[in-house]
């Protein structure tokens, strides 16, 4: 069971959530995660502060990243959040520190849940 969230809705719907997790994935470093408070634009473009070691080395080989947040309620719904490391962003840039940010683009998102959780609460968009 899937509900397609526009990058417009971002901002919004992450409010109803606690921080998120960010998932990279590279061939000889496996997947690297770490748990976010990104900040979104109206375009769904997401900012992050914070970003350091495996997880910067993880985004420049490999800029393709999702960020997950988990239901605050049982068999609710999960917030995905498909996106791309602007390999321009400040983190990345040489001598960028931890305070410097990492900006992904939208690519697509979706409120998800198995079909064995349909019992669960109905989706109601935040303010």
């Amino acid at each position: 069971m899937s509900i397609p969230v526009e990058a417009s809705r971002f901002a919004r719907v992450t409010q109803a959530y606690s921080s998120g997790t960010l998932l990279t994935h590279t061939a000889d470093t496996g997947i690297r995660i770490l748990t976010v408070d990104p900040v979104f634009d109206s375009a769904g473009t997401a900012r992050i502060t914070g970003v350091y070691g495996s997880i910067v080395r993880a985004v420049k080989e490999n800029p393709n990243v999702v960020m997950i947040w988990q239901p605050r309620v049982e068999q609710g719904w999960t917030l995905i959040y498909d996106g791309e490391v602007q390999l321009s962003s400040p983190r990345l840039v040489d001598g960028a520190s931890e305070s410097d940010e990492l900006v992904i683009s939208y690519v697509s998102g979706m409120l998800h849940r198995p079909v064995a959780h349909r019992d669960g609460p109905d989706w109601v968009w935040p303010g």
